[in-house]
């Protein structure tokens, strides 16, 4: 199986965190926050928080800056990383758009790309329609691994089955147009 874009489902396996989507939505709603500011509004430990902001920093998502022995972050996308600009700038739109009562929408859709197989099956299906058999044979994964993914593809939104063929249908939301888009350039 060809490595596709590991960046790709990388991030969306860093976007599925809970605990790191609501640090998004919180940089989003007050940006400028420490790393116990941060720990604090979310809930979590200072150093489950500054653990989780590297994590999202390590995609291209935000920007540090040490002030006075503290560390403070913003969103802000990493020139050096290509998804980054427009990854944040849907997730920008997610966040301003919608109420944190979705958020969980975030970490949902990119689980349906947060594993290098289902990008592949995702990529594939780019070609057109696709039953489980033709993807089992053109990535050559077992009927039980495109069985389990394809699962995951479809409760994550991403793909419709209709006369036993598998349909690539995008989330319409800002996330999922974007990874769609980046998806299409890998």
């Amino acid at each position: 199986m060809k490595n596709l874009n590991p960046t790709l489902w990388r991030t969306c396996r860093m976007l599925t965190g809970t605990n790191r989507v609501r640090l998004l939505r919180e940089l989003h709603d007050r940006p400028g926050q420490s790393v116990s500011q941060l720990a604090a509004a979310v809930g979590i430990g200072p150093s489950d928080a500054s653990q989780e902001l590297r994590r999202i920093q390590s995609r291209g998502l935000l920007k540090s800056e040490r002030t006075q022995g503290r560390v403070f972050y913003r969103l802000e996308a990493d020139p050096q990383v290509a998804s980054a600009g427009p990854l944040l700038k849907a997730l920008r739109v997610a966040l301003a758009s919608l109420p944190p009562k979705q958020d969980a929408d975030i970490a949902q859709i990119a689980a349906g790309l947060a594993w290098s197989r289902r990008v592949a099956m995702a990529h594939a299906l780019l070609g057109g329609p696709k039953t489980s058999t033709e993807l089992s044979v053109e990535l050559r994964l077992s009927s039980f691994a495109v069985y389990s993914h394809l699962r995951i593809l479809q409760k994550a939104g991403w793909i419709q089955q209709k006369n036993g063929r598998m349909h690539l249908v995008p989330p319409d939301h800002p996330l999922g147009r974007v990874l769609a888009q980046l998806l299409r350039t890998a």
